[in-house]
């Protein structure tokens, strides 16, 4: 059976949304209590660092030769210690999958439908997240070139209707802030898109190759940076740096002081749809990444028998590893970086690192 294949185009788009994801509504708060009002400046340090991350992911994908993650790390080294690394691999797909629907659920009850019970919310969205990855990576492909241009517009929109609220004031004094707020702003954003984009070597070998494959993943990767600097920069001019620090979702609460000619109010929603967008895809590569990975991991020729119970094992996941928002915070807070740097660069590192030990040793024997 032929691989399913999505053009490089295609995946420069996914690769926009898994940027954007769920850090549009939850990354400018975290940066703005570290930095302040030079979060701004953390940002673009953050998108500094995320391209030489995704130039390294590019290094390690070319090193594949059409492996994904999982397959190079039993060609590398070996049955066992190979699938050591493979589970270690695997559990952060999973766990990040169960931290992304519980940012879902959270923000659901907290901004929208309060009185829905998380499970339901969780349920409903995950079964979505399952049809698409069981219809494969060609049809999430197709949804994110029919999905772009209405989340540009909306965001176009969003910028034009709340622009008579910015104050530039708000970002003055300039550069402020010490070297070590700043730095610690940008970590924010280096853990959350950037080193959870290994998660992108398992789709990677499903894009037709071209050279454009290399240019679409920095690309993409890059205007998802720049998608989230511009939504940081705007909740700084409309709500200051405290609020927006205070504030668990400001982006939310920036367009909610949406108001054009006194009667176009409560526009609000346009950032829902936004981020509901956005994390679905997140959410849909993560699962597909997982269900494919776990599948290569047992031998098992059909991902799509694993969506169900990998669906209901991540629902009961996301309820009890993190049970509440200051869990959660907290975890985010002092754990989550180190725990994505030994997986989305320590592990990646020692990959290519293999493979290119491996490969050297087949020239030589030829």
């Amino acid at each position: 059976m032929n691989q399913p294949a999505i053009s490089p185009r295609q995946f420069m788009f996914i690769v926009i949304f898994f940027t954007i994801g769920s850090s549009i509504l939850i990354v400018p708060s975290p940066i703005a209590s570290a930095a302040k009002h030079d979060a701004w400046v953390s940002v673009l340090l953050s998108i500094l660092v995320g391209a030489s991350l995704v130039l390294f992911y590019i290094l390690v994908w070319k090193s594949l030769k059409g492996k994904s993650f999982v397959q190079a790390c039993t060609f590398v080294f070996g049955a066992w210690l190979g699938r050591l690394f493979s589970f270690f691999y695997l559990a952060f797909l999973y766990i990040l999958s169960a931290l992304v629907l519980r940012n879902i659920g959270d923000f659901m009850t907290t901004s929208i439908i309060p009185e829905t019970p998380l499970t339901f919310i969780h349920l409903f969205f995950l079964l979505v997240v399952i049809v698409g990855c069981y219809l494969g990576v060609e049809s999430i492909g197709r949804s994110a070139e029919i999905f772009m241009p209405w989340m540009i517009l909306l965001f176009l929109f969003l910028i034009f209707s709340i622009s008579p609220q910015m104050n530039m004031d708000h970002l003055r004094p300039f550069f402020d802030s010490t070297s070590k707020e700043i730095i610690d702003g940008s970590t924010v954003m280096i853990g959350t898109p950037y080193l959870e984009m290994v998660a992108l070597l398992m789709v990677i070998p499903y894009v037709k190759e071209s050279p454009k494959t290399a240019h679409g993943w920095f690309i993409g990767s890059m205007i998802g940076g720049g998608f989230l600097f511009l939504i940081t920069i705007l909740s700084l001019l409309v709500l200051g740096s405290d609020l927006t620090s205070l504030n668990a979702y400001p982006t939310y609460n920036v367009a909610e002081k949406i108001n054009i000619a006194g009667f176009m109010e409560g526009l609000e929603i346009i950032i829902a749809i936004i981020w509901m967008i956005t994390i679905f895809f997140k959410l849909t590569v993560l699962y597909y990444a997982s269900s494919v990975g776990i599948a290569q991991f047992l031998n098992i020729d059909n991902h799509r028998i694993l969506l169900l119970p990998l669906g209901m094992g991540m629902i009961v996941l996301s309820l009890v590893a993190y049970p509440d928002m200051a869990y959660y915070e907290n975890f985010v807070a002092d754990t989550w970086l180190p725990y994505a740097v030994t997986h989305g660069f320590l592990l990646p590192l020692f990959l290519w690192g293999g493979l290119q030990i491996k490969n050297r040793a087949q020239k030589n024997t030829l």
